[in-house]
C-alpha cells in the first residue's frame, strides 16, 4: 500500500513539474517550426503531396494531426489541470482566508512602514482609510498587539488558475474541430447544384446530405471603377426543396445546420451545348483553363483558353487536348450562338457568357469552445498583468502611557513599482488620517 502511495505520489510530482510543462511547450513550438517550413496537407494540399516521400512516410506534412504530436498537447493539458488543482487551496485561502501575520517578524520587511501614535487612533485609521481604499480588511486581537491583513484585487490571485484552464479549454476546441469537424472546398457556376457529399474534402468527413444550388454569382464594381465585393446568391436544398437561402460575400459567410460557407474566389466562365450523337449535355467551363469537359465515351478535353467581350457580345477561345498530350489538338474561337464540330465527335454551341464562385465550406464543432477558451485567456492576462493583487500585513505593538507602533509592510510581486505606488499612497492618507484626528482632539481639548 506504502509503495503504491509512493508511486502515485512520484507521479503527481512529475505532472506538477514546471520542467515537464516547459519541455512539452518546447516540443509543441518546435513541431509549430517545422510546420513553417514543409507545406502541411490540411493546408497547402498540393505542395504538401510534392515534397518527398520520405518527408511524407515520417509525418512532416500532416504534423498537427499525429499521434505523437495530440498527445504532448493531452500531457500538456494533464500538466495544466494538475498545476492548477495543486494550486488551487492555496490561492483559494489566500483570497478568501488571509492569514494576519503572528508577530511583526510576519511583516514584509523590503517595503515597510512604521507610525507613532495613540493606540486607539492608529487602529481607528488602519480600520477607516484601508476599506475606503479598496482594502479588504481581516484582523485579529492577540496579547498586546492587533494585526491585521488587508487585500485589494484579491480576485488577481487567480489570474494564473484562469489562463491555464484558458489553455486546456483552446486545446479542447482544437482537438474537437479536428475530430469532429472538416473543411472543404468546391467551385461552381451559377444555376449548378452541387451535393454536399460531392465537395472537395481537405480534412474531415461530412455526414450531412443536403445540396446547394448557385442562384448567382457576380463579380461587383463601385461606380469608380474599384472592386466592391464577390457575391454569391445560394440556396440550400433537402430532398429537392429549398429550405434556406442567403447572398454571401467575403467576410460575411453563411451558417445552415452548423456548416458555414464562405466566400473564398471568383472566376469568369462560358456556357456551352454539347450536342453527342443526339443528347445534349449543358456544359460550363471556367476562363484561362480553371477546369475542363471530357466528352463521355472519348479522350478529348475541351477548355477555355480565353474570354473576351461582355455578355452580349462575349467570345471565346476554345481548344481540345486528346489523351496525355501537351499541346491541343484544335483550337477555336465562338461568339454566342456559334457552334463547332469537335474532331467529329461531337457539336459544341457556345451559349453565352456566366460565373463561377469559389466557396470554402468548414464545419468546426469547437469553435464556441475556442471563443470561451479566448475569453478565459483575456480574463486570466488581465487578472495577471493589470489586476495583481495587493497585499498590506501590519501589527500594531501596544507601547507604555496608551502609545503604540504601527508597522506595516507590502508583499512584493513583479509589478513592484504599482504596488510600492500604492503602498506609498496608503501611508501618506494614513499619516494624513492620523493628523488630522490628533488636530481634532487638541482643539477639543
Amino acid at each position: 500500500m506504502t509503495e503504491k502511495s509512493d508511486k502515485q505520489g512520484k507521479l503527481w510530482e512529475l505532472f506538477s513539474s514546471m520542467k515537464l510543462g516547459l519541455a512539452l511547450l518546447g516540443i509543441i513550438a518546435f513541431v509549430a517550426a517545422i510546420g513553417t517550413f514543409f507545406p502541411q496537407i490540411s493546408q497547402e494540399p498540393d505542395k504538401a503531396r510534392a515534397v518527398g516521400q520520405v518527408w511524407q512516410a515520417l509525418g512532416f506534412t500532416h504534423l498537427y494531426s499525429t499521434v505523437w504530436f495530440r498527445l504532448s498537447l493531452g500531457l500538456l493539458s494533464l500538466n495544466l489541470i494538475v498545476c492548477s488543482v495543486q494550486r488551487f487551496s492555496g490561492i483559494y485561502r489566500r483570497t478568501f482566508k488571509p492569514l494576519p501575520p503572528e508577530s511583526a517578524a510576519g511583516v514584509p520587511r523590503k517595503i515597510r512602514a512604521e507610525i507613532e501614535a495613540a493606540v486607539p487612533v492608529l487602529r481607528q485609521a488602519v480600520e477607516r482609510v484601508m476599506p475606503a481604499m479598496g482594502y479588504r480588511l481581516t484582523t485579529a486581537d492577540k496579547e498586546e498587539m492587533w494585526t491585521f491583513v488587508g487585500m485589494r484585487h484579491r480576485w488577481g490571485n487567480w489570474g494564473s488558475v484562469v489562463t491555464h484552464l484558458s489553455f486546456v479549454v483552446l486545446l479542447v476546441g482544437a482537438l474537437l474541430g479536428s475530430a469532429l469537424g472538416f473543411r472543404g472546398y468546391f467551385m461552381a457556376a451559377a444555376g449548378e447544384v452541387v451535393p454536399i457529399q460531392q465537395i472537395q474534402i481537405e480534412k474531415g468527413k461530412v455526414s450531412e446530405d443536403f445540396s446547394v444550388r448557385i442562384n448567382s454569382a457576380e463579380d461587383r464594381f463601385l461606380p469608380n471603377g474599384e472592386r466592391d465585393n464577390w457575391y454569391t446568391d445560394l440556396s440550400i436544398l433537402e430532398s429537392g426543396k429549398e429550405v434556406g437561402r442567403q447572398t454571401i460575400s467575403v467576410n460575411h459567410p453563411f451558417t445552415y445546420r452548423g456548416i458555414t460557407f464562405y466566400q473564398a474566389s471568383f472566376a469568369n466562365g462560358a456556357r456551352f451545348t454539347a450536342d453527342i450523337k443526339g443528347q445534349k449535355i449543358p456544359v460550363m467551363l471556367q476562363d484561362q483553363g480553371g477546369n475542363y469537359f471530357q466528352a463521355p465515351g472519348t479522350d478529348l478535353y475541351l477548355i477555355v483558353a480565353a474570354m473576351q467581350g461582355g455578355s452580349g457580345q462575349a467570345a471565346v477561345m476554345f481548344q481540345v487536348y486528346k489523351g496525355q498530350g501537351s499541346q491541343p489538338v484544335q483550337t477555336g474561337q465562338l461568339t454566342v450562338g456559334e457552334r463547332a464540330d469537335v474532331q467529329g465527335q461531337y457539336q459544341l454551341t457556345f451559349d453565352g457568357s456566366t460565373a463561377f464562385t469559389g466557396l470554402q465550406v468548414k464545419r468546426d464543432p469547437g469553435v464556441w469552445v475556442i471563443w470561451l477558451g479566448s475569453a478565459l485567456l483575456l480574463v486570466g492576462l488581465m487578472l495577471s498583468f493589470y489586476w495583481s493583487p495587493r497585499i498590506v500585513s501590519g501589527v500594531l505593538e501596544m507601547r507604555s502611557a496608551g502609545q503604540g507602533k504601527l508597522i506595516l509592510g507590502l508583499a512584493t510581486g513583479k509589478s513592484g513599482g504599482s504596488r510600492h505606488a500604492d503602498f506609498d499612497a496608503l501611508v501618506g492618507t494614513l499619516k494624513e488620517r492620523l493628523t488630522s484626528e490628533m488636530a481634532t482632539e487638541e482643539e477639543l481639548q
